[in-house]
């Protein structure tokens, strides 16, 4: 709390100061805000009104209030005493309640006329005429006994002129344009500043260029409120779909990209519940409708993922429980498209029939629909070094283990990243007898041999070494009809 009576305390307003600025504005000494001066007819109004005295006592009574209020707090920074009694709202009788102008400078707004208080409060609510009721305040220029030099600032505008065609090409953006209080861009530098982690995970997922880029155009589209409608309501759904097969990172995508509209303010809680057909479908019907309810429930605000959603229905759409969940899931994919966003995964055909041909109402609410790529072989052993690296174990000959090996035996691994693990699992079984009797410091260092002993276990499997004849078929099928 400020002591008024002490000279020395920066936040003192200058008395003498305060009062010869009311007093020279009602004489018509200085200009309006507006730069027009008093009209006569105004000046005899307030001659009319309080004496000279009576404002002299006023202002004195407000000035020691001021500060023993908290003057300089963070809640009135920038402003003195006459500023407040300039401010005061009409609304408001309380004299501790001011209207906040801060959105008026924000948006660069003029502040709505006749909003001041047609009286002057003090805190023990005295009260007199306001001489300045009709007058505008200019938020630009702070009167001369502010000693707090808090003034606000005229943000330097910077207008950001860049092609965005990637992730890269966004985290380029960040670089260069660094968030700064006192520059106002012309894109909301802000909100791409929150999502800087996020777009780091994406942009170092192995592959996937493609899906990458169409997830940076969902990201400029609603980081802009495109999808809000001129009522500030939402129009458009976010809801998506992630085609692929197992094991492509479908689940970590639809993490990162909830966490991207959380942290861009669309989705409040953040949350992500990942679900499967048993979640969603009961036992008897009625009971189907009420448990995805109550999934869908505790996912506003939120994430509700549903990985291979084709399980949901089948080919022969008998299936009345499956349509009482897809039927019930359809209607809330509307109700709630402001507060809930839906991400399905699965291939692609499967979930055309299994899924969306279940209610023809399905399809119009997925407007974003995205793809993985397959991997090649440099980008699944890139994918084996990262989960080697991830457990702290090592590689020792990174020139044998390459890109090579792994395109040689792509058509084993149909699966990509989730057969990698499973590869990764027999590595470190075949590793753990290589070494069993060796010196400690070769223990969790991967060579060529624990890897060629690693994959013989692994294709001992008959559905993962039938896949090289299943492929070889398939192909030559194909072949008879080219």
């Amino acid at each position: 709390m400020s002591d008024p009576n002490n000279p020395n305390n920066p936040n003192n307003l200058n008395k003498n100061v305060l009062k010869n600025t009311l007093l020279d504005e009602l004489d018509n000494k200085q200009k309006t805000p507006n730069n027009q001066k008093i009209t006569q007819k105004f000046k005899e109004r307030l001659d009319s009104h309080p004496s000279r005295q009576e404002l002299e006592n006023f202002i004195k009574k407000v000035n020691d209030d001021f500060h023993l209020h908290n003057y300089g707090s963070p809640d009135v920074a920038g402003w003195n005493s006459f500023d407040i009694l300039k401010s005061k709202t009409i609304e408001s009788a309380d004299p501790n309640k001011f209207m906040d102008d801060s959105i008026y400078v924000q948006h660069n707004e003029p502040r709505p006329i006749n909003t001041r208080s047609k009286y002057l409060h003090t805190f023990d609510n005295t009260s007199i005429y306001n001489p300045v009721y009709n007058t505008q305040i200019n938020f630009g220029t702070f009167s001369p006994f502010d000693n707090t030099k808090q003034n606000i600032v005229e943000k330097k505008k910077v207008n950001v002129d860049m092609e965005i065609n990637n992730v890269t090409d966004l985290l380029k953006m960040l670089e260069d344009y660094p968030l700064d209080d006192n520059i106002e861009y012309n894109i909301n530098m802000k909100a791409l500043h929150n999502i800087h982690v996020p777009l780091l995970e994406l942009n170092n997922m192995i592959g996937m260029a493609d899906m990458k880029n169409n997830i940076v155009d969902q990201i400029i589209y609603f980081i802009q409120d495109l999808h809000k409608s001129s009522d500030k309501t939402c129009c458009d759904f976010m809801h998506t779909v992630i085609y692929g097969p197992p094991g492509t990172g479908k689940t970590e995508v639809a993490k990162i990209m909830g966490n991207i509209f959380s942290k861009l303010g669309i989705l409040k809680k953040g949350t992500f519940k990942k679900v499967t057909r048993s979640d969603l479908v009961a036992g008897f019907l009625g009971q189907t409708a009420t448990k995805t309810r109550d999934v869908i429930n505790e996912c506003l605000d939120g994430v509700l993922f549903i990985d291979e959603a084709y399980a949901l229905g089948n080919t022969e759409k008998r299936d009345s429980f499956s349509k009482e969940c897809i039927d019930t899931l359809c209607e809330a994919l509307s109700n709630h498209k402001e507060n809930l966003m839906v991400i399905i995964a699965g291939y692609e055909e499967e979930l055309k029939e299994c899924f969306f041909s279940y209610n023809q109402g399905l399809d119009s609410r997925f407007t974003w629909r995205f793809k993985t790529d397959d991997y090649k072989g440099e980008e699944l052993c890139k994918i084996f070094f990262k989960k080697v690296h991830d457990i702290n174990w090592s590689i020792a000959d990174t020139s044998k283990i390459n890109g090579e090996w792994f395109e040689k035996k792509i058509v084993y691994f149909k699966f990509f990243g989730r057969d990698i693990e499973t590869l990764l699992a027999k590595t470190k079984i075949a590793h753990s007898r290589r070494i069993f009797c060796k010196l400690p410091d070769e223990k969790t260092k991967i060579t060529l041999k624990d890897l060629e002993k690693g994959f013989e276990l692994y294709i001992k499997n008959d559905e993962v070494k039938n896949r090289k004849e299943s492929e070889s078929r398939a192909n030559s099928i194909k072949l008879m009809y080219v």
